[in-house]
Order: structure tokens, then C-alpha cells, then sequence
């Protein structure tokens, strides 16, 4: 989802250029694209106090290697299905002829974190890993809390799908794809949210305003149960 920048602007500077600067464009938070129906759920975890060692890639994704040095972590998260969730396929006739009809039992969204997918500089200041790893913990927050919304949102809409195919195959792809539009769009609508905690705390080395984050998104949390129908 993001990554997580060196510091390099004197704090006496702070004051004078925040207005104004935004991220570089390898830093700004990308979303990691969702798997309709089909995810392995061995490939990461669901919300949970990060550790470093949660970090397991060897190395930063393509697009990002070149600015290592300018990087202390970065952390790929991702909305999946959670294993409640359910869908039931019947056959019947319609208009006279064999077809397959797909509905949405039950729906639910989580976050999941894809620990070979996200990276820590070995090289990270001792001084700086509690900041970071922090940092990385809010970014994990909001994707969680983006998963909740989208659960609560999709609650009405789940009820009144109906996915008519002539082969159960068919079904699954076309409910795969309508979910992972759903999940892709309300990521989408989530970078906005991610940039702006980046460029309060990512570009400047900003305790304090991470500390408020970091309460604010814990209340959001306490606030939120996920739920499903």
C-alpha cells in the first residue's frame, strides 16, 4: 500500500514548507489490486499488531528499488474476503433453457497484510523503528477500517445480487468480478485518506501528529466491529 520515507529536511524548515510539499511520486500509497474470490488465505494475515518481522521480502518491488535508500519500509496491504463469507450457486430453467444462478449468502471484507510483499531497510536507525513500525501499523488501520466501511456498505447491495450464467464456472467469474470491482473501487477511494497521513508524517519526522493518527485511528477501530450478515 505505501512506503515509508527517509528524513532529510531540517526540523527549523518544517514550518515553512509543509504547505506546500507532497509526496514523491514512489512514495505515494498504490493500492494492491484485489483477487475476487480467489485468495489464498495462507498468503497474509488479517489485523493484528505488526512486528518487523512481518516484513518478509527480499527486496522493494520494481518500481520502488531504485529509491531504496530513500525508504525505511513499505507495507503491502490488501482487502480480501473473510471466511464467513459465502455464496450459494442452484440450476434451473430460465425462459425455457438450462441455466446456473449465483447469490450472496453471507459478505464480509478484512484487511490482510502480505508479509512477502512488504519490506524493512536493514539499514533503518535503531532510534527510528518504533516511528516506523507505528507508522506502518496506521497505514495497516485504515486499510482495516476501509474493509469495515465496505462490509457495512455492501450489506444491502449483496441482497439483491442475482448472477444468471449457463455454466457454474461462469457464476464464480462473474461474482468474482463484480466483489473485486466492489473492493477495488473502495481501496481506490481510500488512497486520498493514506497520502494525506503520508504527508503529515512521511516526509518530516512528526511524532506528535502521528501519535494523534494513531489515536484517532484506534478510536475508528473501537468504534467499528466487523459484522457480517
Amino acid at each position: 500500500m505505501k512506503c515509508f520515507l527517509k528524513y532529510a529536511v531540517p526540523s527549523l524548515a518544517l514550518a515553512l514548507i509543509l504547505a506546500c510539499v507532497r509526496l514523491p511520486e514512489y512514495a505515494r500509497p498504490r493500492m494492491v489490486q484485489a483477487d475476487g474470490l480467489q485468495q489464498p488465505r495462507a498468503a497474509g494475515f488479517s489485523y493484528r499488531k505488526l512486528t518487523p518481522e512481518d516484513f518478509r521480502a527480499a527486496s522493494l518491488s520494481e518500481h520502488k528499488a531504485d529509491h531504496a535508500e530513500r525508504i525505511n519500509a513499505h507495507a503491502a496491504t490488501q482487502i480480501r474476503l473473510t471466511a464467513e463469507s459465502s455464496f450459494r450457486i442452484t440450476s434451473g430453467d430460465f425462459y425455457g433453457q438450462s441455466y446456473f444462478f449465483g447469490r450472496i449468502e453471507r459478505l464480509g471484507f478484512e484487511a490482510v497484510m502480505l508479509p512477502d510483499r512488504s519490506w524493512w531497510n536493514p539499514k533503518i536507525q535503531a532510534t527510528m523503528r518504533g516511528y516506523v513500525l507505528q507508522h506502518e501499523q496506521i497505514h495497516f488501520a485504515l486499510t482495516e477500517l476501509t474493509a469495515r466501511q465496505l462490509t457495512s456498505a455492501s450489506q444491502e447491495w449483496a441482497m439483491d445480487v442475482m448472477v444468471i450464467q449457463p455454466t457454474p464456472q461462469e457464476v464464480r467469474a462473474e461474482l468474482a468480478r463484480q466483489i473485486k470491482d466492489r473492493v477495488n473501487a473502495a481501496m481506490e477511494a481510500s488512497l486520498k485518506r493514506q497520502a494525506e497521513f503520508d504527508e503529515d508524517t512521511s516526509l518530516f519526522f512528526n511524532p506528535r501528529r502521528q501519535q494523534w493518527w494513531f489515536w484517532t485511528v484506534e478510536d475508528e477501530l473501537k468504534q467499528t466491529a466487523p459484522t457480517v450478515r
